[in-house]
């Protein structure tokens, strides 16, 4: 007989609209589980989520998930697709191509830098450019929360920079709810409003934070650097 564990225990948070809120916590904290309930992968088995102010369950899930996406850490992408097909893929799954699709796509494509991308093959392209691809991928849905796991642990520190840029640029521009796993405390300075900080399954804290304006021209500028 197989002995169950508790993973997460009293975990009570609210994340409010426009939020960049993060998790931080070392590896097996628990942290990427509580984005996997947020984000309805995954049920808890006591207690409730509320998602967008209403109930998240087996009833609900459908409607209020297809408002939000999910970046991966290690992008997701099908290499037997091409960028701007990876790109409209959510909207082949949920319903159909069609034309305004496609130009949506490739106006992503232009806001995360990279015009003229749209034919490439993803095997050709660079962890940096492969994530924004995911990025776009995320905005084809218009979604009102991006959930982000990890998004820059697979890439070096001037694609990181670019990455947290890019993620900052969409929740002004779009003014979209983003949540973010990292164990990187740097990252979650550099881009976070508000942190919770996770250790052995519960909440330690929860820290208001003065995000930086990730303008300097050096990733260690951006971290360093205080409003």
């Amino acid at each position: 007989m197989v002995k169950k564990s508790r993973v997460l225990n009293n975990i009570n948070l609210s994340i409010s609209k426009n939020d960049i809120f993060g998790l931080v916590g070392i590896t097996g904290s628990g942290k990427s589980t509580i984005l996997r309930l947020m984000n309805g992968f995954i049920e808890p088995d006591c207690g409730s989520i509320k998602l967008m102010g209403k109930k998240l369950d087996y009833k609900t899930k459908y409607d209020l998930v297809k408002h939000t996406s999910m970046i991966f850490q290690n992008f997701n992408l099908l290499n037997n697709l091409n960028v701007i097909d990876n790109v409209i893929l959510p909207t082949k799954l949920r319903k159909g191509i069609k034309k305004e699709n496609i130009k949506k796509a490739k106006e992503l494509l232009s806001f995360v830098g990279l015009t003229n991308f749209e034919n490439a093959n993803i095997r050709t392209l660079s962890g940096g450019q492969k994530q924004r691809v995911a990025i776009a991928r995320s905005l084809i849905t218009n979604p009102k929360i991006i959930f982000c796991d990890e998004p820059t642990s697979a890439l070096d520190e001037k694609m990181s920079y670019d990455v947290l840029k890019l993620l900052k640029d969409i929740n002004d521009e779009f003014e979209t709810t983003i949540v973010l796993v990292s164990h990187d405390i740097s990252v979650i300075k550099a881009l976070c409003n508000r942190v919770a900080i996770i250790e052995d399954g519960s909440i330690a804290d929860v820290i208001t934070l003065k995000t930086n304006n990730l303008t300097p021209v050096s990733y260690k500028e951006a971290l360093l650097h205080d409003e």
